[in-house]
């Protein structure tokens, strides 16, 4: 019996664009990888259950708070060359690059959506104050 390998997937976040959500999912899809839009009523179920992994439950209830004010990008099953692909076509097509992105992980697929959010505009903030701080330099 072999072993089938997760299909890749991007979960998408605040991309409210109509033009920009249709290219960035056209790609995905011509690439082979599965795009799902993520609504903010399930920002508090966890990654693995967005995903439709087997043994991550959907939580009862829903996020009744505000959709995540910038956009997000998380992305599983990736094999190699498919972020350099995904990024060279953000490049390629002019599209402005998403700041907030990641990769699933055996530890951020226990997150919620809102956990993610927050530890990675957190780490964003961080980067960019050493970015401006190297550049008083």
């Amino acid at each position: 019996m072999t072993e089938r390998l997760p299909r890749p997937t991007v979960l998408l976040y605040g991309i409210r664009e109509e033009g920009r959500r249709r290219q960035i999912t056209d790609w995905l899809r011509r690439a082979g990888i599965r795009p799902v839009e993520v609504a903010p009523a399930d920002y508090r179920q966890p990654l693995g259950s967005l995903l439709t992994l087997p043994g991550f439950a959907s939580l009862p209830g829903a996020h009744l708070g505000p959709a995540f004010r910038e956009e997000m990008l998380v992305m599983f099953a990736f094999r190699e060359g498919m972020l350099s692909d995904f990024l060279r076509f953000f490049r390629d097509a002019g599209l402005a690059p998403v700041a907030l992105k990641a990769m699933i992980t055996p530890t951020n697929i226990q997150w919620s959506s809102l956990e993610l959010y927050e530890a990675l505009r957190e780490e964003h903030a961080q980067i960019q104050a050493a970015k401006e701080k190297r550049e008083k330099l």
